[in-house]
């Protein structure tokens, strides 16, 4: 009798335990662990447009290290394969720095120069993404953007460096038109202008602009090689750009004729554009236009009244120093 006494004791010791774990686990809130659930701001393939992947994650309790997992977690990509990073590449030329001079409340991001070759829907995205993601941490308010630590400029020159949830768009669009991607030569010169240098590189097409517009809008963009320096003046715009029979007619801005040091980077600048346009097929030779007219004599000695050739003497090969 004494020993069934002490069995139901027992018994009803652990059955009291068991129940206290159970209600426990059933009672204790989503967030009393040491994870929290986090939006992460992605790109929905099909819209265009930001959308969120909740996520739960464990954050250190450093505030450094929390900041540093979520920019980790971001840069990892989306489970979802309908969504996507910005730019496939973003991790490619993003550096984050966090605490900013010391101030916990402030993170940066600074980019290389392949920033400015994502078209402006894209910075915006990348902008607007990341800092929808960032500031999911409570105490994270403000995001600094730069390009090789210069505030980040938008499409009409301004430059900003702070961006919080008050001043950017948390639905911003990515133009929905196709887009393919293709294989392009472009070329730019060196230090030395010791000739023109090929930069072969991938690039998006539109389906609203013609591959030579946007051969041309690279080319002014520039070389993503560091070795190399542009040939064409970052301002310069293009008017229009469309091949007839053969012919590739480019129409730019009249600063064109105004941007050049000397006669060697004049040359450059033009047979830059002009063996760009002709490593095309449907493009055997390139006429030159300024604000829609023709023009008489460019002052570096290349005659643009007349349909200009490719010229294969002034790509630059290496051995030539040899």
């Amino acid at each position: 009798m004494k020993a069934k006494t002490i069995f139901a004791v027992v018994l009803s010791a652990v059955l009291a335990v068991v129940i206290g774990i159970y209600l426990f686990s059933i009672n204790r809130s989503p967030d009393s662990d040491d994870t929290k659930e986090i939006s992460f701001y992605y790109v929905s393939d099909l819209t265009g447009t930001l959308e969120t992947e909740k996520r739960r994650i464990r954050l250190p309790e450093k505030r450094e290290e929390a900041v540093k997992t979520v920019y980790n977690e971001y840069m990892n990509g989306p489970s979802n394969s309908a969504l996507s990073l910005p730019s496939p590449e973003l991790n490619n030329f993003t550096t984050l720095v966090y605490p900013v001079e010391n101030n916990e409340n402030i993170a940066k991001i600074n980019f290389t120069d392949s920033f400015y070759n994502l078209s402006e829907s894209k910075r915006v995205l990348c902008i607007s993404g990341m800092v929808y993601t960032l500031t999911e941490l409570d105490f994270l308010k403000n995001v600094y953007f730069y390009v090789n630590n210069e505030p980040v400029v938008n499409s009409i020159g301004d430059a900003s460096e702070r961006y919080n949830r008050n001043n950017v768009a948390n639905n911003p669009s990515l133009d929905p038109e196709k887009r393919d991607r293709q294989l392009v030569v472009l070329y730019f010169t060196d230090a030395r202008q010791r000739g023109l240098i090929r930069e072969d590189r991938s690039i998006e097409i539109k389906q609203s602009q013609t591959t030579e517009y946007q051969i041309v809008e690279q080319i002014i963009q520039g070389p993503l090689d560091s070795s190399l320096i542009p040939t064409v003046a970052a301002d310069i715009k293009i008017r229009d750009i469309k091949t007839e029979e053969g012919i590739c007619y480019v129409n730019l801005s009249a600063d064109i004729t105004t941007k050049h040091l000397n006669s060697m980077s004049e040359k450059l600048a033009v047979y830059s554009i002009v063996n760009s346009l002709t490593e095309l097929d449907s493009v055997k030779k390139v006429q030159f236009l300024v604000e829609g007219e023709k023009i008489n004599e460019y002052k570096g000695g290349v005659d643009l009244s007349k349909i200009v050739s490719r010229d294969e003497t002034l790509i630059y090969k290496e051995n030539e120093d040899k």
